[in-house]
């Protein structure tokens, strides 16, 4: 059969998340890149990575950072669980992207963000990670309130300023710029002009 070679067959089936197909596949003799297994982590395909690491399938350094990054936690804990590690971008993409449940779980076993956690998670109004994170210690730039207050999350630069965030002075202008009223009227109530 001369298709063996055609490049990504295994890798698209284990990306869109059909086992049968990559379990046929690999009868077949198809075989997959170094990233096949990342690829199913980062779509959330739970039962596809656990198919593919039983057959000695290996994912990429930050496999477990990509599946963080897209909210998938029984992906992320599967893949703790056998032994991935990740970085500090596990917790920060996940916390931007608004994955509250993720972020502690990483948290609990030991990962560490860094101060783009909680600006990142202001910028994209994640009100409920902003919060976790500050009670369990993390501090962000003025880039937290400044960028939430310039994006009109209202409820994070209402939360940030009630813990001692300050915005800059230019801020109220990026708000006005774009737009957003309701965080133009907070930000000079709150002495801002």
């Amino acid at each position: 059969m001369g298709y063996k070679d055609i490049k990504d067959a295994l890798d698209n089936a284990a990306k869109n998340g059909h086992l049968e197909v990559v379990k046929y596949l690999h009868e077949l003799g198809y075989r997959g890149k170094e990233w096949t297994i990342t690829c199913a982590a980062i779509n959330g395909h739970l039962e596809v990575v656990k198919y593919l690491h039983s057959i000695r399938y290996r994912g990429e350094e930050w496999t477990i950072n990509y599946a963080a990054k897209n909210g998938h936690l029984e992906v992320v804990k599967y893949l703790h669980s056998i032994g991935y590690k990740g970085s500090t971008n596990a917790i920060n993409d996940a916390a931007k992207n608004g994955h509250l449940e993720v972020v502690k779980y990483l948290h609990s076993i030991g990962y560490k963000g860094s101060t783009n956690a909680i600006n990142d998670a202001a910028e994209n109004g994640h009100l409920e990670v902003v919060k976790y994170l500050h009670s369990i210690g993390y501090k962000g730039s003025t880039n937290a309130i400044n960028d939430a207050a310039k994006n009109s999350h209202l409820e994070v630069v209402k939360y940030l300023h009630s813990i001692g965030y300050r915005v800059e002075e230019w801020t109220i202008t990026c708000a006005a710029k774009n737009g957003h009223l309701e965080v133009v009227k907070y930000l000079h109530s709150i002495g801002y002009k």
